[in-house]
């Protein structure tokens, strides 16, 4: 009984004192923020980085709201998730997860890199390794959509283009336009696969927007 009061009371009394170094540490800001690791950072805007971090040196660790403080770090632009570890007495690891870019969106005045969703990432993430969709006028969203869900399942060859307007995805293969409808991309796309070594030569375009049907036009026609 009294060796369970003696614990009792050692484990009170070093509490009391934690709780007190802590309170002093504290006060002589000891456990300010001064130093933040990051990494995978390389793809995100450092200068977006610091003016979110900028507040919190100097304030107390113990203050800080991590939540708060990866919602503030997952709204810059290409930025996928956060994460945000304190270690004790004065830094913060911050570790990136960024969005992967899939595909170049190519309008007419610029260039935008999208994930394969289609969310828009900064324009410096732009690089000559994409596949690149070239976007006429301004075509809805659904059709973008599409074009996007056919590259992922069917990634195409160098050699192809693809280009997406109002109402049709063309790519084009060896000078050779296949249209297809955007309601039925993936569907029509497997159709030319099934046809494409009986289109005779001097095709100049497969139009496959028509339900069972290929309409083909020759050069003369065009």
């Amino acid at each position: 009984m009294k060796k369970g009061l003696r614990l009792t009371s050692i484990l009170l009394v070093f509490t009391m004192l934690l709780l007190l170094g802590v309170r002093w540490a504290e006060r002589d800001n000891r456990l300010n923020l001064t130093r933040v690791r990051i990494d995978n950072s390389s793809l995100v805007d450092s200068v977006a980085i610091a003016e979110v971090l900028r507040p919190y040196f100097g304030s107390s660790l113990l203050k800080l709201d991590t939540d708060f403080l990866k919602n503030q770090l997952q709204a810059i632009e290409g930025v996928d998730s956060v994460s945000v570890v304190i270690h004790y007495p004065e830094t913060i690891h911050v570790s990136f997860s960024t969005r992967k870019p899939a595909v170049i969106l190519a309008y007419s005045s610029r260039e935008i890199p999208v994930t394969v969703s289609g969310d828009h990432l900064p324009a410096d993430w732009v690089n000559d390794q994409l596949p690149v969709i070239e976007v006429v006028g301004d075509p809805d969203a659904s059709v973008i959509e599409s074009a996007l869900l056919l590259l992922t399942m069917y990634p195409l060859s160098p050699s192809v283009s693809m280009q997406v307007s109002n109402r049709e995805i063309v790519v084009t293969d060896n000078g050779l336009r296949i249209i297809l409808d955007p309601e039925r991309a993936a569907e029509n796309w497997l159709s030319w696969r099934r046809i494409s070594t009986i289109i005779p030569d001097r095709t100049d375009e497969v139009d496959l927007r028509y339900k069972d049907q290929a309409v083909l036009r020759f050069s003369e026609e065009t």
